[in-house]
Order: C-alpha cells, then sequence, then structure tokens
C-alpha cells in the first residue's frame, strides 16, 4: 500500500516544491520592482536637478558680465569720490582697498585726502 502512494507523495512534493518557488519567485519580482521604482524617481530627479543647475560655461559668462558692470576706477578723482563715498557708508581702509582693488596704502592717503577737504570751509 506505501508503494502504491509513493509515486502519489513524491508528485505530490514535487508540486509543492513549485508553488513555493512561485510564491518565493513572486515576492522577489515585487520586491525587485518596487527597488526599480525607487530608482527610476531617483534618476528622475537627478535629471531634473542637472536641468536647474547652471552650467560652467554659463556661470562663467555670468561672472564675466558681472566684472564688466563694476568697473574699477581708474582716474584719481574717480579713485577718490569711490573712496570717500565708501568711508562714508563707513567702509574701513582694508575693506576699500579689497572692493576697489587698491594699495591700502593708497586708500588711507586718500581717506585722509576726503578728511580734509570736509575740514576746509567752502
Amino acid at each position: 500500500m506505501v508503494a502504491e502512494q509513493f509515486p502519489l507523495l513524491v508528485v505530490g512534493s514535487i508540486g509543492l516544491l513549485a508553488l513555493l518557488s512561485s510564491f518565493w519567485q513572486l515576492r522577489v519580482s515585487a520586491k525587485l520592482g518596487r527597488e526599480l521604482r525607487v530608482l527610476r524617481q531617483q534618476l528622475l530627479d537627478l535629471e531634473t536637478k542637472k536641468r536647474q543647475e547652471p552650467s560652467f560655461s554659463k556661470s562663467l559668462d555670468q561672472v564675466e558680465m558681472e566684472q564688466k558692470a563694476f568697473e574699477i576706477p581708474r582716474s584719481s578723482s574717480e579713485k577718490y569720490r569711490y573712496v570717500a563715498s565708501l568711508a562714508d557708508q563707513g567702509v574701513d581702509a582694508k575693506g576699500i582697498a579689497v572692493a576697489l582693488q587698491m594699495a591700502p596704502i593708497e586708500v588711507e592717503q586718500l581717506l585722509k585726502l576726503a578728511r580734509l577737504k570736509q575740514q576746509v570751509p567752502s
């Protein structure tokens, strides 16, 4: 009697194994599907961010335009006016020297001239 049920038992075991294997494959497939969706979303986010960030050449062009807009004073009278204006705004000699790309000693001399001018009645 056991010998008669043995083939049935083997077929049943193989069927059960196939069923468990299918469930395992479904579980792995669902997990991989979720991971794929997450990766696609991350890629989409990166592409969107990349489009929003300016390129290096665009940034360089923008910096060049900004530098052209802010010209360093060349003549003595221009330097004097700029130095006096910045000093009136409360900027110290070092700050003025950096902003106008001038030697600190030159800025200090122009500041002394500006103070002398204020002391002299018009």
